[in-house]
């Protein structure tokens, strides 16, 4: 009936299903939860092997079935389905076709998937695959994995480790490079092994580097176990969190949309902005003070043109090409923005930041964009400044060296 009930979607859809092979009845699975979370969930499902007659069917059609196919994926649920025959029927007419082949493996025979470019194990499953009863240490990972990539003919093996992230392990090369986990509040982690190698099978078919591949599905991860129930991301939703992840300074354009989207997430939005010429541990220390208030910082800087309007033809020292390089290599800064007028009031009115953040310097005076930011319910907020660092001493203190 379930089986029944998901084909009509299909055709409602008009999603094409000529090749959803069926044998023994449709699983049903219910997740028992509350508030957000899971508790446990219950499977209703036969286990029974596969017939010989979908087999015969599946090898008199795997050459119809393969054109215009990029890449495989396996998915082993271990309910009877992908025996050791259907498997390497499967990787093998792919293989002679350069078809690369992704298994998501189950059980402790690795011989039944010989031969595919890639097994993306999880923890129990790893262990099930090298007869171990506990994790092992980094190196006896490695080891263990080259051993079934040699003996199985696995071009990689790509380790999914939950908190940890992802290790993958090529046969080629011998090493083993790890990808830590990209930190988010875990919501609910069904579905993330899908994601992972959905992701790398787009990204792998899209003839990306294995590097890219598992750093997009790494993220990709991240974004699915943040929300409730079997979840899914979009193409926009990823482009945002990658450009998040690797970039810092952005035109507005460009910032705007991720912090649309860091927003959609729940994210607090900090503001502060300055000249910032010859970056000191007064700078530093405002940062550091300011990324308390949110999870994520923005820094208006001024153009070089600006600042020689408010600080004269000697300004600045450092051009705001290197400005910009400097402050985007700090840690606890997540975005530079430069602005070209004299105050970031235009800036700011664009980001529409929750906290806007200044020096106590600025206590009593007319901050630009105090005004607006609170007219949505935002805060300004002022912050102790190191006593005796600003740029104007260090420059002071250089020309009477100098002397």
């Amino acid at each position: 009936m379930e089986g029944a009930f998901f084909r009509e979607n299909l055709h409602y859809l008009h999603v094409d299903d000529r090749y959803i092979f069926t044998s023994g009845s449709t699983i049903v699975k219910t997740r028992v939860s509350s508030s957000n979370q899971q508790f446990l969930r219950i499977d209703e499902e036969s286990v029974a092997p596969l017939s010989e007659n979908v087999t015969e069917q599946i090898a008199s059609e795997i050459e119809m079935i393969l054109q215009d196919i990029t890449i495989v994926i396996i998915s082993d649920y271990a309910k009877g389905f992908i025996t050791e025959e259907l498997a390497q029927i499967i990787i093998q007419a792919a293989r002679t076709r350069a078809i690369p082949v992704l298994v998501d493996p189950k059980g402790a025979f690795a011989a039944k998937y010989k031969g595919a470019t890639a097994i993306t194990p999880n923890n129990k499953e790893f262990l099930d695959l090298t007869g171990l009863t506990t994790i092992p240490s980094e190196d006896e990972i490695k080891v263990s994995a080259l051993h079934l990539c040699n003996e199985n003919s696995f071009d990689y093996f790509i380790f999914t480790r939950s908190e940890k992230g992802i290790s993958v392990i090529e046969r080629e090369s011998g090493e083993k490079s790890d990808y830590p986990a990209v930190v988010k509040e875990v919501v609910d982690v069904t579905g993330a092994g899908d994601t992972v190698v959905s992701s790398i099978a787009l990204t792998m078919g899209a003839e990306f580097s294995m590097d890219e591949c598992v750093s997009i599905a790494n993220i990709a991860a991240s974004i699915v176990i943040s929300r409730f129930g079997a979840s899914q991301t979009t193409i926009e939703e990823l482009n945002n969190a990658i450009s998040f992840q690797s970039k810092k300074s952005h035109d507005v354009d460009s910032v705007l949309a991720q912090i649309n989207w860091l927003k959609h997430q729940g994210k607090r939005i900090v503001f502060t902005n300055g000249c910032f010429d010859l970056v000191h541990a007064g700078h530093i220390s405002s940062f550091l003070q300011a990324r308390e208030f949110g999870d994520v910082l923005v820094v208006g800087v001024n153009s070089d043109e600006s600042i020689r309007r408010i600080k004269g033809n000697s300004r600045p020292i450092v051009d705001l090409e290197h400005r910009i390089e400097l402050l985007s290599a700090l840690e606890c800064v997540d975005y530079v923005v430069p602005f070209c007028e004299d105050t970031p009031q235009a800036l700011i009115e664009q980001i529409k930041p929750d906290v806007l953040v200044k020096g106590m310097d600025w206590m009593g005076k007319e901050v630009a964009g105090s005004e607006f930011v609170r007219s949505y319910g935002g805060r300004v907020v002022f912050i102790e400044l190191e006593q005796g660092l600003s740029t104007t001493n260090i420059v002071q203190k250089i020309r009477r060296s100098m002397d």
